[in-house]
């Protein structure tokens, strides 16, 4: 092989020359590979985490970010921050369950209540003599009516011959007495009913022979007022009178239940006036004890008993309740029977709601204020109120009527005997309803005049209550006559009952509804978790906030797009080309 030293060419003498052939250096294998221009997504924020890491109070990312630790390292302390972080997460969990369920503590309240504070109880009383026998003779009549009863099914003819106005007469005796004596009237009767109810009942001077309020004499007329019940005619002390206690939409046949006194800024929810004098009304007792209270001296006629009509016990029905709800002496009362004295002690229980549950939906905290129901028929919301409301409604749409002593419209029709059965069939459906809504949670279906929740009569958010601790003793008035030397031969068949109501104690301790938790104490027991569990607090998210704004803008523009992580290594590093 030639080689031209010209051009270097090689010459293959058997194959000629080696045109175009170049022989070239070997390249050097430790030559530096070529570099990059900027750090890459990846390092900027492996970086920018660790700068955070370093800096955050949060517990475990310290060790998280560290780059000279091992992998092994970060993940220990990545699991033991998410096993605190799922503890911390059930907890707050929990907590907001407890909250949402059950956001009302019921506590008592700091201070007692002075018993002027609160109005005196109304006290409804009923005698247990539904007719005067002098007047009407219930028993004769009764007997003449089965017997008449029993001649049809016989289907012979009857003795007593009784006329058409002796058995509606009977028939609407039979509205105050046992369902189970007479169910074969009319449906529906008229507001006449009323008014023949009124004038065979006992009445009132009969009824009352003394009065005392505060051991001064009073006439019992100036204390006392008619009221209709489902016991026929009562008598109630210290109740609102009717134009504040019922709406436009109730109608009343009659005067009863009026004695225009009025209740001079009293409220249900803010009490008494500052302002107010003691000698107000609703009447308040001004200490406790028997010369602060109420004594009746009530008497009754052995001649107009009656053992037919409301069966063995004589006597007197008492009722407490509110000043601002009508009572229902048929479910609660105590007896006063005749030749007893009665000594009844009160004890208020009452109450009250915090302005901070006002917000709240009224199911969550298993109260109304008044603002929030307002009742068709009664100015003041009360639960029984409600209740009572609501079993007229009920009774008008299952029966086509209602019972004379419930509210109702003028254009409402008013039930016979003969609606009895269908009357407390009515009541017993409704209580039965309301028990199944109360245990299995669900609604019923919709009735005209009745809401799918049925009554839905929650509490009054402010409410009272009356309890009361009674004893009794022989009556012994033949004796104290006879002392006295006075002549009760004028009252032949006179039968007395004594009654003292007071109240037991000068204070009384005021429950009231409070929240479980109020925003501040939520805010504070998930602070107190996460603090706990994890070092996190509201810094904490104003720190990861900075990080992802404010902090992360400062250093594109101090460093550029390229260096946004604003981390000194990269900066430093001269592998990368900075400007």
């Amino acid at each position: 092989m030639a080689t031209n030293p010209d051009n270097n060419e090689v010459k293959d003498p058997e194959m000629g020359p080696l045109d175009n052939v170049k022989f070239f250096e070997p390249k050097n294998k430790f030559e530096e590979p070529k570099k990059r221009k900027y750090p890459g997504f990846r390092k900027n924020i492996y970086d920018y985490f660790t700068e955070f890491s370093s800096n955050t109070g949060i517990h475990g990312f310290k060790y998280m970010g560290e780059q000279e630790r091992s992998f092994t390292e970060k993940f220990y302390w990545l699991i033991l921050f998410c096993i605190s972080l799922y503890f911390c997460i059930y907890l707050i969990i929990q907590t907001w369950l407890k909250w949402d369920q059950s956001p009302v503590l019921v506590s008592f309240a700091q201070s007692p209540t002075p018993v002027w504070q609160v109005p005196f109880p109304a006290i409804t009383i009923c005698s247990e003599t539904k007719t005067r026998q002098r007047v009407y003779n219930f028993t004769d009549y009764y007997h003449k009516v089965r017997d008449d009863m029993i001649a049809k099914e016989k289907n012979i003819s009857a003795a007593s011959n009784l006329t058409d106005e002796e058995i509606q007469k009977f028939s609407d005796i039979s509205l105050i007495c046992d369902n189970h004596l007479y169910s074969e009237g009319n449906k529906t009767t008229s507001f006449e009913t009323i008014e023949y109810l009124i004038s065979i009942a006992p009445p009132f001077g009969e009824v009352f022979m003394g009065c005392k309020w505060t051991s001064m004499n009073e006439t019992c007329n100036n204390l006392f007022s008619p009221m209709l019940t489902e016991d026929g005619i009562c008598f109630t002390f210290n109740m609102l009178d009717r134009s504040e206690l019922f709406t436009n939409a109730v109608y009343l046949h009659g005067d009863y239940m009026g004695h225009d006194k009025r209740s001079e800024g009293w409220t249900l929810e803010n009490g008494y006036p500052k302002d107010e004098g003691k000698d107000t009304f609703p009447r308040r007792a001004m200490s406790a004890g028997s010369k602060a209270g109420l004594f009746l001296l009530l008497r009754a006629y052995e001649q107009d008993l009656d053992y037919v009509c409301r069966g063995p016990v004589q006597g007197f029905k008492v009722l407490l309740h509110h000043p601002a709800e009508v009572p229902r002496v048929g479910t609660q009362y105590f007896r006063a029977p005749l030749n007893q004295e009665i000594v009844v002690a009160i004890k208020p229980d009452m109450m009250t709601t915090s302005a901070g549950l006002r917000n709240y939906d009224p199911h969550r905290r298993q109260c109304f204020f008044a603002e929030e129901r307002q009742l068709q028929f009664f100015q003041n919301y009360t639960q029984q109120n409600c209740q009572v409301e609501c079993v007229a409604n009920y009774t008008r749409t299952r029966c086509g009527c209602v019972a004379f002593h419930m509210p109702h419209e003028e254009s409402t029709k008013i039930c016979g005997s003969g609606s009895n059965q269908c009357i407390f069939e009515a009541e017993q459906e409704l209580l039965t309803r309301e028990v199944e809504s109360g245990l299995h949670r669900f609604e019923g279906d919709e009735e005209e005049g009745v809401s799918k929740a049925e009554c839905d009569c929650l509490p009054a958010c402010t409410s009272i209550t009356y309890n009361a601790e009674t004893s009794q003793a022989d009556f012994n008035w033949p004796m104290l006559f006879q002392g006295f030397k006075a002549n009760f031969s004028e009252f032949p068949g006179i039968q007395m009952t004594r009654l003292t109501l007071f109240f037991k104690d000068m204070q009384f301790i005021t429950s009231e509804r409070n929240e479980l938790y109020g925003q501040t104490d939520f805010l504070a027991n998930c602070g107190g978790l996460l603090g706990l569990f994890t070092g996190f607090s509201f810094l904490s998210i104003v720190e990861i906030v900075y990080f992802l704004s404010l902090r992360l803008l400062c250093n594109i523009k101090m460093y550029g797009v390229h260096f946004w992580s604003g981390s000194k290594t990269l900066l430093n590093d001269d592998a990368y080309l900075h400007k």
